[in-house]
C-alpha cells in the first residue's frame, strides 16, 4: 500500500475513534453535571459506574438553605460548607461539624476563604460543577501549552484523547468527578514544576506552588522533584539558583498558609493527626506497612534519585521515568489514599512523549516507546481499578513503579 494513502487512512481512523469516544465521554459529563445541579439521579445511568460508587449530600432540613440535598461532589462539601462559616473554620478542623458528613476539613484557610467569595456563594450544585469545570480547564491549558514548550505539538490530539478517556469513560477518573475532587490541581502543578525545569523558566516553577498549596498530600512529590533538579545541578551557580528557587516556593506556601494564623495551626494540627493516627484505607502503603515506615518513602525515593541523577550524566530530563515512578509510589503516602488520585498523574503524559524523543540516549528505541506504553497502559489499567481488590492495585503501583525507576538505571548504567 503507498504510504501516503496508508498515513491518511491511520489519521482517518484516528479522528473517528476520537470522535466516537467524545461522543460517550460528553453523554457522562452531561450526565454528571445534571447530577449535580440538580440532585436528580441522573448520574445512575452513567457507564462504567464510578469506581467508589455514589456518594450523596444527606436530604436534611440544613442543606435545603443551599439546595444541597442529593447532590454528588460530595468531597467539595468539606470546603463548601465550612466557607459558609468562616468565622468557625478552627472548631471545624477539629471535629468536622460544619460537613454534612462530619469529616474536619483538610484544605487550609485560605482556600476555604476565597471559596467563601467566590464559588460558595452559589447554591451547592452551581458551585460543585463550577469547581470542577475550573480545574479541568486550568489542566487543560497547562497540559496543551506543555506539548508547546516541549515542542512535541504534534502528538497533543493522542495526549488529549488518552486524557479524557481517563477522567470520563473509567471507574476511577469518574469518581473523581463524581467525588468533586481536587486531583487536576495536583496535576498542574506537577506538570508546571517539571516543564518549569526542563524550560529553565522559573515562572512556571513558582506558579506551580499555587497549585501545590491546593492539596498539600502533593508536598512529597514536590519535594522529591527539588532534591531531584538540586542533585543534576552542574555547578555552584546552579546549585544556588535552585536553591533560591527552593526557598522561594517555601515562602509562598508559608505566606499562603499563615494568612491566617490562627486558623492555620488548628488546620495543621488535624493533618498531622490524620497521617499520624488514621486508620490506613483504599490503596494506602500503610494497610501493609507502619506508618511511621511509609513517612519515610520520600527520603528512599530522593536516595534513589541521587544515583540515577549522577547515571544520566546530570542531564534533567532523563529523570521522567523516575519521577513517574515517584509519583505512583507517592499515591499510596497518605494514611487515607483513594484510587480516584490517580488522575494526578495525567501530567506525565506529555512529559513521556517528550522523553521517547531526547536526543543522545542509551536507551533502545524500542525500549524506550516501550516504557512509554507501559505507563500509558497502567493508566488505563489502574482506571479500571473496581475489578481488583486494594492489595492487587498496590501491587500493581509497585510494579509499574519498579519498571519506571529501574528499567532507565539499568541501561544508562550499562551503556554510559
Amino acid at each position: 500500500m503507498d504510504p501516503t494513502l496508508q498515513r491518511k487512512i491511520k489519521k482517518g481512523l484516528f479522528f473517528f475513534f476520537f470522535i466516537a469516544a467524545h461522543i460517550f465521554i460528553l453523554r457522562n459529563v452531561i450526565l454528571l453535571s445534571r447530577d449535580m445541579l440538580y440532585g436528580d439521579f441522573s448520574a445512575e445511568k452513567i457507564f462504567p459506574s464510578p469506581v467508589l460508587g455514589f456518594l450523596r449530600i444527606p436530604d436534611i432540613p440544613s442543606m435545603q438553605r443551599y439546595n444541597a440535598q442529593n447532590r454528588l461532589a460530595a468531597d467539595f462539601a468539606q470546603i463548601y460548607f465550612p466557607s459558609q462559616q468562616i468565622d468557625s473554620l478552627s472548631e471545624n478542623y477539629q471535629n468536622g461539624t460544619l460537613d454534612p458528613i462530619h469529616r474536619p476539613s483538610r484544605y487550609a484557610p485560605l482556600i476555604h476563604y476565597l471559596c467563601s467569595i467566590t464559588f460558595c456563594r452559589m447554591d451547592y450544585g452551581v458551585a460543585s460543577v463550577l469547581h470542577m469545570s475550573t480545574q479541568y480547564v486550568l489542566f487543560l491549558i497547562a497540559f496543551i501549552i506543555s506539548f508547546r514548550f516541549l515542542n512535541i505539538e504534534k502528538v497533543v490530539l493522542p495526549g488529549l484523547l488518552l486524557t479524557n478517556i481517563c477522567l470520563f469513560l473509567t471507574p476511577t477518573g469518574l469518581s473523581w468527578f463524581e467525588r468533586g475532587q481536587f486531583s487536576l490541581y495536583v496535576s498542574t502543578g506537577y506538570l508546571l514544576i517539571i516543564t518549569g525545569f526542563i524550560k529553565r523558566n522559573n515562572l512556571l516553577i513558582l506558579l506551580s506552588a499555587l497549585f501545590a498549596f491546593i492539596k498539600w498530600t502533593s508536598f512529597p512529590f514536590f519535594l522529591v522533584i527539588f532534591a531531584i533538579y538540586l542533585f543534576n545541578s552542574k555547578n555552584q551557580t546552579e546549585v544556588k539558583r535552585t536553591i533560591r528557587l527552593g526557598a522561594a516556593f517555601v515562602l509562598i506556601i508559608l505566606a499562603l498558609t499563615f494568612s491566617f494564623p490562627e486558623q492555620s495551626l488548628y488546620f495543621l494540627r488535624g493533618l498531622y493527626i490524620q497521617e499520624r493516627f488514621a486508620v490506613p484505607t483504599g490503596i494506602s502503603l500503610a494497610m501493609i506497612l507502619p506508618v511511621p515506615i511509609t513517612k519515610f518513602l520520600p527520603i528512599l525515593l530522593i536516595i534513589l534519585g541521587a544515583k540515577t541523577v549522577t547515571i544520566n550524566k546530570r542531564v534533567f530530563e532523563r529523570n521522567i521515568p523516575f519521577l513517574a515512578g515517584s509519583a505512583i509510589l507517592l499515591l499510596t503516602y497518605p494514611t487515607m489514599a483513594y484510587e480516584y488520585n490517580l488522575p494526578s498523574l495525567l501530567c506525565f503524559i506529555p512529559l513521556f512523549f517528550y522523553w521517547t524523543n531526547l536526543p543522545n540516549t542509551p536507551i533502545h528505541g524500542r525500549v524506550l516507546e516501550a516504557m512509554k506504553y507501559s505507563f500509558l497502559t497502567f493508566l488505563l489499567l489502574a482506571s479500571f481499578s473496581n475489578s481488583i481488590i486494594h492489595v492487587e492495585v498496590i501491587d500493581e503501583y509497585f510494579l509499574i513503579s519498579f519498571i519506571l525507576l529501574m528499567v532507565p538505571l539499568y541501561f544508562y548504567w550499562k551503556y554510559p
